[in-house]
Order: structure tokens, then C-alpha cells, then sequence
């Protein structure tokens, strides 16, 4: 499986690879770092789960490491690719996966009692394990750690990873709307730039609509829960949905030399989808249904749930701090434009995240594109864009238009909203909400 990926300058690649191969894609010939973090993934799936919860959570490797006394600092940040795998740590956390691969403890327990090994059967004999890790040590020594995010370019500039703000406004430049679905938290900052970094970005894309005209729409998406006291999440949903409420109330109270225009501009292209299952629905029969959480997000798409990307963010653990920016942009096909008088658009998805707890200088707010998770939410998402243009009275957007090459009609856009429980707000309607 390996042969193809050799050369002569790699007649001591391990035998052994070909067997971690089953279940690890990335050369490690290539790019070892991200076979070791591939590798990772796969040791962290087969732990299973515990009280509902993964058994090998990043808390449960460290520990297993600091029993071993190999200590791997930073570990979360490296093992999210975020941070620089060093050869040393990759030797390190190669020999645990392999020597600790096939869970056969108590499945109830997630104590660690007794020497760790005893827990786990090997993928691999000792010896063959110490071959791999020095094998892995030597080639990130010597091809490098494949940079940030397991091999990709780790410049500000790419569009799959970005410090969140700048990939905001570069796609905002090029798009007709912006959506930001807040499906875990509404909104995202570190503790001290909660209302700052909100007023900056806002300050951002103001000066790009400002220089270009382009008459763009900017929708947040909002779940208010079930709105029951004893429910944990309809509190959080309730909360997340204050948190954004209060960042707009500081840019209209704070007073700035901008302060009034850019309220003006803001309640000129904003609007607020916010569902509440308890608003009334009124009965439009033979109306198209649509699934709402194609709008919330609610429920992670199936296509990003396992994907690197998705991974990356969220991890398994920070599933409850999901939050998404979702661009709508016309496209410049003209033969389908001479093909069909309707405006052809396209959806681009990126998720973002606060990453970087251990390295103050990788504690970053950063995003990464997400691939389409499918039509179901083209037509959903489709369907906001619609309603939320004739709320705002924008006159350019047509009655049907094409995305991703799916037809959708602005026809009863705002009832089929309403119809599934969602409320559409202008920006002084949502403040005094």
C-alpha cells in the first residue's frame, strides 16, 4: 500500500505502516504530522463512549500521558493542528496510540488504576511500535511539522483558515448576503473584547458597504428554545439570544462620532430570524415544508459531522459553541446567465471557534471553510434570503432565483417562516424584543 509513496530515499520505511494504514490516510512519508493527528482521530473513536460521552477525551490522554511521564505541553492545540507537532511529541503520542489501541477494560469505567497497558491491547508489537515512532520522529524532523492545520498553508490569508474577522470581511466583500447561524453561541469573543471586537467587525464591514454600495443584507439566526425554566438548554438558548440583543444596544447607546449613521445603516440591511415555537402559525395550506433546523443548525449536517475541518473546531467536546457564517454570493456563469433570465447564486459555509486555550498567541477567534451539507439547506436558507429582502423592501432581488442550482421562489417566503415558528425582526424590533 506503501510502495507506490516510496522512493530511494525511503528504503527504511517501516513495514509496519502498511497495517496503521487501514485506518489512516495521510502518507506518512509525505506528511507525517498529519498522519499522526489522522492517527489521533482514530485512537479517540475507538475509545467508544462512557455515560454517553467519548471515553478517550483529550482530558483522558493527557492523563494516560502524565502516568507514562511523557507530558505533551499544548496538547490540545497540537493534537487540533493548530500549533506545531514537535518530532519528540509525535514519537510520544505515537507509542501511547499504539501500545494502548483496543480498549479492554471495564466498559463503566473511566478510571485509570493499575499500570495503563493492562487497559488496552496493542495494534502492533513493541518492537515494531519503537520502529514507527522513530521512523515519524525523523521525518517531521526532517520534512517539517506540515504547518498549522495538518499540512495545509497556514498563512492569514487562505480562505480554509483565517483569523475569523478577516475571513468575514473578505467574503463579505464579494457577497449579496451574510448570515451568522449561532447554533451553539450566538456570539463569539474573548471575555475582554465582548463588546469591542463586536463593534469592530461591525465597524469592518460597514466601511466595505460604505466604499462599494453593493447593497448587502446581514441576518442573524436565532433559537429561543423551548423557554422553560427547568430545561439547561432553553436557558443557554435564551441567554445566547440576550448576548447578541446587548451588543447592539451598546453600539446605539455608546456614543462614537459614527454612532448614529452606522445604527442607520444597520437597521437599513438587518434582519433577525428568530424562531419561537411558541408564536402563533397561521394555517397556509399546501405551503412547502422545510425542516427549521436547515435554518438553526441545531443539529450538526451529517456531512460536517465527521469531517477534518468540522473536527478541527469543534473536536468532540466544544460541540455546544458552534457558531457559522454563511455567505450568499451571485455568480459570473455567463452561459447559464444566457441560458435563464433567473439571478444564479451560490452558498460558501464556514464554522468558527475560539482555539488555542494553551498558547496565549494561538488563542485566537479563527474560522475554516465547511463543505455544502446539502440542498435540503439550500432551500431552507434560500427561503430566509427571499423573506428577509422583502422585509427589508429591497428591490433588486428577483422573484425566483437559482442556488447552487437549485430554483427557489420568493412566493410566500415570509409565511413559510412564520408557518414553522419563525419571527422576522427589523434591528429596533429585536432590541425591544
Amino acid at each position: 500500500m506503501l510502495g507506490a509513496l516510496m522512493n530511494p530515499a525511503d528504503e527504511d520505511v517501516p513495514k509496519s505502516l502498511d497495517i496503521i494504514a487501514k485506518y489512516v490516510s495521510s502518507s506518512p512519508i509525505e506528511k507525517p504530522a498529519r498522519f499522526v493527528l489522522e492517527l489521533a482521530h482514530c485512537w479517540k473513536e475507538k475509545g467508544s463512549t462512557l455515560a454517553g460521552k467519548p471515553r478517550h477525551s483529550d482530558r483522558y490522554l493527557d492523563d494516560l500521558l502524565r502516568l507514562r511521564g511523557t507530558p505533551v505541553k499544548s496538547l490540545v492545540p497540537k493534537l487540533a493542528g493548530r500549533t506545531h507537532l514537535k518530532p519528540s511529541d509525535a514519537s510520544v503520542l505515537v507509542g501511547l496510540f499504539l501500545s494502548h489501541w483496543e480498549y479492554t477494560g471495564d466498559p463503566n469505567s473511566g478510571e485509570i488504576r493499575g499500570r495503563s497497558s493492562d487497559l488496552y491491547r496493542p495494534l502492533l508489537p513493541e518492537w515494531d511500535i519503537e520502529v514507527v515512532c522513530r521512523y515519524l520522529e525523523q521525518r517531521i524532523a526532517t520534512v517539517g511539522a506540515d504547518t498549522k492545520n495538518g499540512g495545509e498553508s497556514a498563512s492569514r490569508s487562505s480562505d480554509t483558515d483565517q483569523y475569523t474577522n478577516d475571513l468575514i470581511a473578505a467574503e463579505f466583500q464579494k457577497c449579496t448576503a451574510w448570515f451568522t447561524i449561532g447554533a451553539g453561541q450566538t456570539v463569539l469573543n474573548r471575555p475582554e473584547w465582548v463588546l469591542i471586537g463586536f463593534r469592530n467587525l461591525l465597524n469592518r464591514l460597514w466601511s466595505i458597504e460604505k466604499a462599494d454600495n453593493q447593497d448587502r443584507i446581514l441576518i442573524w439566526a436565532l433559537d429561543l428554545g423551548r423557554q422553560d425554566f427547568d430545561d439547561p438548554e432553553s436557558r443557554l438558548r435564551f441567554m445566547n439570544v440576550e448576548a447578541l440583543i446587548s451588543r447592539f444596544k451598546a453600539l446605539r447607546r455608546f456614543k462614537e462620532s459614527c454612532t448614529e449613521a452606522r445604527w442607520n445603516w444597520l437597521q437599513s440591511k438587518t434582519i433577525l430570524v428568530v424562531h419561537d415555537t411558541r408564536s402563533v402559525r397561521p394555517e397556509v395550506p399546501r405551503l412547502p415544508a422545510f425542516d427549521p433546523n436547515h435554518v438553526l443548525f441545531s443539529a450538526i449536517p451529517p456531512r460536517w459531522a465527521g469531517s477534518p475541518e468540522f473536527l478541527s473546531l469543534y473536536g468532540h467536546e466544544r460541540l455546544h459553541e458552534t457558531n457559522y457564517s454563511i455567505f450568499l454570493s451571485e455568480t459570473t456563469d455567463d452561459q447559464t446567465s444566457l441560458q435563464s433570465s433567473r439571478r444564479n447564486y451560490e452558498f460558501r459555509y464556514f464554522g468558527h471557534a475560539m482555539l488555542g486555550a494553551g498558547d496565549q498567541d494561538d488563542h485566537q477567534l479563527r474560522g475554516l471553510r465547511l463543505n455544502a451539507p446539502g440542498r435540503s439547506y439550500v432551500e431552507a436558507l434560500g427561503t430566509v434570503f427571499l423573506a428577509a429582502s422583502q422585509k427589508l423592501g429591497v428591490q433588486n432581488v428577483p422573484a425566483q432565483i437559482a442556488i447552487n442550482g437549485m430554483n427557489v421562489d420568493s412566493a410566500h417566503a415570509i409565511e413559510k417562516l412564520r408557518h414553522h415558528g419563525f419571527l422576522l425582526l427589523r434591528l429596533n424590533e429585536f432590541i425591544a424584543f
